[in-house]
């Protein structure tokens, strides 16, 4: 028997890796749906046409009802057309079909639970090394405007030559505006050019951990409504930064 000690320890090892590996992967999994589930209602309210699949949602309350049917198996991969498994870590949601919106990508980064070691490594050189992001659970949104090109791209729109007259012009006045959480503020300045354009200031209605970062005050007066600081209060030290911009996030070369 002692000629296959090394092997049974061998074995062993890898028994363990390859239990971690499948016990993270199915909690990211677990994280990823457990997310549209608890959102698929407001996405289906606020979209016509949810996930990847092509096929709008019918409207009325059973809109979300039918976004939570694609996700009932438990391999979320067989909800695809709602949520994309991208990699272990990495989930991706889509959704279109809203006045004025051309579309919203959401991406869901998770730690990589599947991997403990190298998790537990990102986290050890985070914590001395200030450059080194450590690796959490994030989730981040984009929502692209038409910006007044709706005829470049939905051709048979009505009213499409009227548009298709000034896509030169932007419809909206350009600005960029933040409502930042103040741990974050040194990050994204350094991460993002068009937040690098504004200044910091304090609102006396928003907690204490959240700062604006504005061109002008009158954009914070006319945008930090009721509605977005009681989010904002809802979503507490997880929200990290909310950003409206007209500016690319790299600095241009010219």
């Amino acid at each position: 028997m002692s000629d296959f000690k090394t092997e049974g320890i061998i074995l062993l090892v890898v028994a363990l890796v390859l239990g971690l590996h499948l016990i993270g992967a199915r909690l990211n999994r677990s994280k990823a749906k457990k997310w549209i589930r608890a959102h698929a209602a407001t996405l289906a309210a606020e979209f016509a046409l949810v996930g990847f699949s092509g096929v709008p949602v019918s409207a009325g309350d059973k809109a979300g009802d039918e976004l939570l049917q694609a996700l009932t198996a438990s391999n979320v991969q067989q909800g695809d057309n709602v949520l994309k498994e991208k990699s272990l870590f990495e989930f991706a949601t889509y959704a279109t079909g809203r006045a004025n919106v051309a579309f919203v990508d959401v991406k869901i980064t998770l730690k990589k639970r599947f991997n403990p070691l190298k998790t537990f490594a990102e986290q050890v050189l985070g914590f001395f090394i200030d450059s080194f992001t450590q690796p959490e659970d994030a989730l981040e949104a984009i929502l692209y405007p038409f910006d007044g090109k709706e005829a470049l791209t939905v051709p048979g729109l009505p009213g499409a030559a009227e548009l298709r007259a000034k896509e030169s012009k932007s419809s909206f006045d350009g600005f960029v505006w933040a409502l930042v959480h103040k741990e974050c503020m040194k990050q994204v300045r350094d991460d993002r050019y068009d937040v690098s354009l504004t200044y910091t200031k304090d609102h006396a209605k928003l907690p204490s951990w959240l700062t604006v970062m504005t061109e002008s005050a009158e954009i914070t007066d006319l945008l930090l409504t009721p509605e977005l600081i009681a989010a904002a209060e809802a979503a507490g030290d997880r929200l990290e930064y909310l950003i409206i911009s007209d500016q690319p996030i790299e600095k241009p070369t010219t």
